[in-house]
Parts: structure tokens; C-alpha cells; sequence
């Protein structure tokens, strides 16, 4: 089985180690190979995103490390770029996207908090989520939700990110049901209207496993019955652990293997020096 991970962040971010930390790490657990993904910038001030002035010497070092480490794994350059309401990706985040190997489009941001004036996250703190709820959705939950998928399916048919980063974080903060049902009709309809704009990109879904290593969530990202629905569709898909630490790195991997076994997949995407390929499960 050929092991690999691209969604993992280091000090350059929000993350907690090293790039070369995390490079070791992955060859510890023998992985083929590895991606380095920091977040990337954004047009306003945030303490999780790289800073522009260290923009070049990330690339920088990634590059090298991908030399030092030549024999041993192939490191690859990547990014997570934010798709921002109203901007999708900016001329900066599109002039560096040539520059990589990959990179994760994600959504993050879903607009402004009023009284505050800077930007609101669905995934940093539940009081932030709900208060940008109540101030840009009148406090409905699903008009919320589902322009969240909208903005997903926006920027899956705008740019075709290579991957798509874990496409249902709104959940993260939903514990026991506290905002919204994933079982209600009007929720599987906006999953199933954004899986449909996705199945005719080129993007890979990514099965994103950072929620259960970092305590938030008891299920990966997506979902299992959302999953199933994917399957169906015929969407390609890829094992991530959008790793912050180094003993994240390939949090719940076996499972997440068996788990797509059981579904039904036959196979999971994975880039090389030769460019995108996949392996047979």
C-alpha cells in the first residue's frame, strides 16, 4: 500500500512542528510521500495563516528539503488556500498557485462580523460561529449552511483545486446536534447539489482525519454517509490527516483504508513526480 499524506502544517502556520520534523515523521511511518501545506495568505490580518514576508522562504525551504530528502521520500510543495466570499482566490493566492506542486482549496471564512469588522471562521470557536451567524444569516442556521456549501461548489467550478479540503467542517463545532441535524432532508439535499457540481470538476476530495486527531469530531471529515453518497457519484477521493503535530501524520489511516474498502471504492488518488496517478485498493 502506498502511503502518503498532503494536507499537513508546520510553525510556518498554525502548525506545531518543523517542516523537516514533519518530513522525518513521515518517513518514520514509511510513507512514500509527503506534502507540506501550510495555510495560506489572505487579505487581512490572521495569527493561522502564513505572513506574506514569509512566503519565500517557505518555498524556499520546502525545495531544499525536497533535495535533502530525495532518497528517502518525495516531499512536495503545497499550500491550503482559502476561498474567500465575495473574492475566491485573490491575484497574490493565484500568482503563487503556479509556483506549487498542489494545493488543498478550502473554505474557512464566510464573511464579516459587523461590530468587529474583521473576519468570522466556522471552525475556530462555537461563540464566533454563532455569533457570525446571527449577524451575516439572521441567526439561521441552514441559510448559513447552505451558503457555506455554496461557496464549496463555487470554488470547486471557479478553479478545480486539486483537492478539496475537508468539504464538511461546518460540522466541527456542531457537537450533539447543537446547530443543525446531518440527518435532515434539507441538509443531505445541499451536500448531495455540491457533490453534484464537484463530480464535474477534476477535483479530489480529500477524507480529512485532522477533526478526530485534534479532539473535535468522533468521525472524519466527510461524514460516512456522505461518503457513500461520493461513491456513488464517482468522485475521486484521497486519505489526508491534515496534521498540525508529527504524531499526527497518519492519524487513523488504517481505518480510513478499511473504511473505503467497505464502501465500495476502488481505488484512492495520490500525486507523484509524474504528476496526479491512483492506486488500486
Amino acid at each position: 500500500m502506498y502511503f502518503t499524506n498532503l494536507h499537513t502544517h508546520t510553525v510556518y502556520c498554525d502548525g506545531k512542528c518543523t517542516t523537516e520534523e514533519m518530513i522525518q515523521a513521515a518517513i518514520k511511518c514509511k510513507f512514500q510521500s509527503i506534502g507540506i501545506s501550510t495555510h495560506g495568505p489572505v487579505p487581512f490580518f490572521t495569527d493561522w495563516n502564513i505572513q506574506e514576508c514569509n512566503i519565500e522562504r517557505y518555498i524556499e525551504e520546502v525545495t531544499l528539503l525536497k533535495e535533502k530528502y530525495m532518497d528517502e521520500i518525495d516531499v512536495f510543495l503545497g499550500m491550503e488556500l482559502d476561498y474567500i466570499p465575495g473574492v475566491g482566490f485573490d491575484e497574490r493566492i493565484r500568482s503563487i498557485m503556479g509556483r506549487l506542486d498542489y494545493y488543498i482549496g478550502s473554505v474557512h471564512f464566510m464573511g464579516k462580523l459587523n461590530r468587529e469588522g474583521r473576519m468570522w471562521t466556522i471552525d475556530y470557536t462555537i461563540e464566533e460561529l454563532i455569533l457570525g451567524i446571527k449577524e451575516n444569516f439572521h441567526g439561521n442556521v441552514r441559510l448559513a449552511v447552505e451558503a457555506y456549501y455554496n461557496l464549496i461548489s463555487e470554488m470547486a467550478e471557479r478553479y478545480q483545486p486539486p483537492v478539496i479540503g475537508h468539504i464538511d467542517l461546518i460540522k466541527k463545532l456542531n457537537k450533539n446536534n447543537l446547530l443543525f441535524d446531518e440527518n435532515e432532508n434539507w441538509y443531505i439535499i445541499a451536500i448531495e447539489k455540491c457533490l453534484d457540481t464537484i463530480k464535474n470538476t477534476k477535483s479530489i476530495i480529500e477524507i480529512n482525519t485532522g477533526g478526530i486527531s485534534r479532539n473535535y469530531t468522533l468521525e472524519q471529515y466527510p461524514s460516512t454517509f456522505i461518503l457513500k453518497m461520493i461513491k456513488e457519484k464517482e468522485i475521486p477521493v484521497m486519505i489526508n490527516s491534515d496534521a498540525h503535530t508529527a504524531e499526527g501524520i497518519n492519524c487513523k489511516f488504517e481505518e480510513m483504508h478499511d473504511l473505503v474498502k467497505v464502501l465500495g471504492f476502488g481505488r484512492l488518488e495520490l500525486l507523484t513526480k509524474e504528476g496526479w496517478s491512483a492506486q488500486e485498493i
